[in-house]
């Protein structure tokens, strides 16, 4: 799990980061489950089927006047497979597909409370969102940061719960090093990393070796890309967001209206009742 957080590339809220990587470094990181491990499965998707999935069938759908409006957590840190004690973002996809296939629901809200999380499965779930055949309302109650945004700014419409403590914004990608020789040195151990002949390149960006101006480079080179996916993801999901939030700063509710990032200030009911409208 550590060779995770320090290799993948994360759409993280910067603070939140910062908390996690000191939790991972003591050692004192556990991590739990919400679903049991999967097993290889085959599913044939039939009318009868739809809404049958445990998840889907225990999440909240309140009866709106086109139809049922389906609420989905988007909770805590963001992962694919959800092993960061929240639901995946494969999960969380799968639910709003079957949304889209249960005639008894017109609109979707997701309810997000997140710091972010990996870039591996964000971009699938935003275009999901994006794609939705029904309208999707996103209600940010804490925060929405970095790649909880990302997907919030593909819904249609963004409802925040408070101008002043509810968030959006760290818009950006990172990825984390940590160079622990010195540590390894103290303790009296020497690791020496052997590959074989043409794998130069393999591994370079580990916690044994000291990191290069060449690789910080190479790093660099590697996020930019996603960087760029992620703008412009925003941009078409946000026509009139403002160029100035893209270096990675939080913005508060009545920041985020005036900066186009949400369209409104309200509770989840206030949400369900204008992805109703939508619907209608």
């Amino acid at each position: 799990m550590l060779d995770r957080f320090i290799t993948a590339k994360w759409a993280l809220e910067a603070s939140y980061h910062e908390r996690v990587a000191n939790i991972i470094l003591a050692g004192k990181l556990t991590v739990f489950r919400v679903d049991e491990r999967r097993e290889p499965y085959f599913e044939v998707v039939t009318p009868s089927a739809i809404g049958n999935s445990r998840a889907y069938k225990n999440l909240p759908k309140i009866k709106g006047k086109s139809g049922k409006v389906a609420i989905i957590p988007i909770m805590g840190a963001m992962s694919r497979y959800g092993d960061l004690c929240s639901w995946g973002t494969e999960d969380i996809g799968a639910w709003i597909m079957e949304a889209n296939a249960d005639d008894s629901v017109s609109a979707i809200v997701l309810e997000i409370n997140s710091p972010g999380g990996e870039v591996d499965g964000t971009e699938m779930l935003g275009y999901i969102v994006k794609n939705s055949e029904k309208p999707v309302v996103a209600y940010v109650a804490g925060m929405a940061a970095s790649a909880a945004y990302w997907v919030a700014s593909q819904a249609r419409e963004i409802v925040m719960e408070s101008k002043t403590s509810s968030e959006v914004g760290s818009i950006g990608v990172l990825a984390m090093h940590v160079d622990a020789s010195k540590f390894y040195e103290k303790e009296g151990l020497k690791v020496t990393i052997i590959r074989s002949e043409g794998s130069d390149d393999k591994a370079l960006f580990n916690s044994i070796e000291p990191l290069t101006d060449e690789m910080l480079a190479d790093v660099k080179a590697q996020l930019a890309p996603i960087k760029s996916q992620f703008i412009a993801t925003v941009k078409a999901g946000r026509t009139g967001i403002s160029d100035e939030v893209f270096t990675g700063k939080m913005y508060s509710g009545g920041q985020a209206i005036k900066l186009g990032m949400a369209d409104r200030i309200g509770f989840l009911g206030d949400a369900v009742r204008r992805a109703d409208e939508l619907a209608r």
